[in-house]
């Protein structure tokens, strides 16, 4: 049973990211809540119930075989969503790409809200449409990718579509020592990437046997690399939770891909990590 909660407000985004969660749904038995946190956009009791009502009639809908309930909290966002969604597997939003809204509502609180969540954080745009595409999850240098992969994987299987694992890489800055720069090799340097990528795909295979995987390497920003994809039906990054400000936790890469991206974002946490770091 897959545990689903989205956060809802009213908007149409957040309608946009009910019915991603509905097609999420649709895939084996899940349950999913809707998450109202009161005085967020709607202001009085009326409206709240009535657009509640309309959401859970909405995805039971689009996903008849979903267990689907709703809930109304006071509180302040984002930290009360994340009291209700910590024992989700996903946690759904919506952001705004059609028409120009407040930053709070268009980019920060979607960056807030992906950045600082202990549960994977899905952020769906609302010029989102189903689609068949790949699974894309973006391959990094350090060791916050781990969870973000076996996301994919598991997202990529449930949808019966393949994954595909990008890995970017750029050449790096000449050191210097002395009066003399020390350049590396460019070959060395693709052959050491195009290492870390197989060996990445390697665990993969292990671990989920059933998904067809495929490797792209490329000379090119991560940003671009993945970006580029528009074929892609859901992209996945990681997260590290180290720092004080949501920029630092999700990275520049990261934050680049949510406010441009033209299809959903899973934003993955390293929670193991993130605690590792605080011991």
């Amino acid at each position: 049973m897959t545990n689903i909660v989205v956060g809802f407000d009213g908007t149409e985004a957040s309608f946009v990211a009910l019915d991603w969660a509905a097609e999420r749904a649709v895939r084996g038995p899940t349950r999913v809540e809707i998450v109202m946190i009161a005085g967020t956009v709607l202001s009085d009791d009326f409206r709240i119930d009535a657009s509640i009502l309309q959401a859970e009639r909405r995805l039971r809908d689009r996903a008849p075989d979903a267990e689907v309930s709703s809930r109304c909290f006071p509180g302040r966002m984002p930290d009360s969503l994340f009291d209700h969604a910590s024992a989700a597997d996903l946690l759904v939003i919506g952001s705004h790409r059609a028409r120009a809204l407040p930053a709070v509502l268009a980019r920060r609180l979607p960056l807030r809200i992906a950045s600082h969540s202990r549960v994977p954080v899905v952020v769906v745009p609302d010029t989102w449409s189903p689609t068949w595409g790949p699974v894309v999850v973006g391959l990094d240098d350090d060791c916050s990718s781990g969870a973000a992969l076996d996301r994919a994987a598991g997202e990529a299987g449930a949808a019966g579509v393949p994954l595909v694992v990008v890995h970017a890489w750029e050449m790096p800055t000449p050191r210097m020592e002395g009066s003399i720069a020390l350049l590396a090799s460019p070959i060395q340097v693709k052959a050491e990437h195009r290492k870390a990528l197989r060996e990445a795909v390697l665990g993969v295979t292990l671990t989920h046997p059933g998904v067809a995987i495929e490797q792209v390497l490329v000379q090119e920003t991560p940003t671009t690399a993945l970006l580029d994809r528009k074929d892609a039906s859901l992209l996945v990054i990681g997260t590290h939770h180290r720092g004080l400000f949501a920029g630092a936790l999700l990275g520049s890469v990261g934050q680049d891909v949510l406010s441009q991206s033209s299809v959903p974002v899973c934003v993955t946490p390293n929670v193991a990590q993130a605690e590792g770091s605080l011991t």
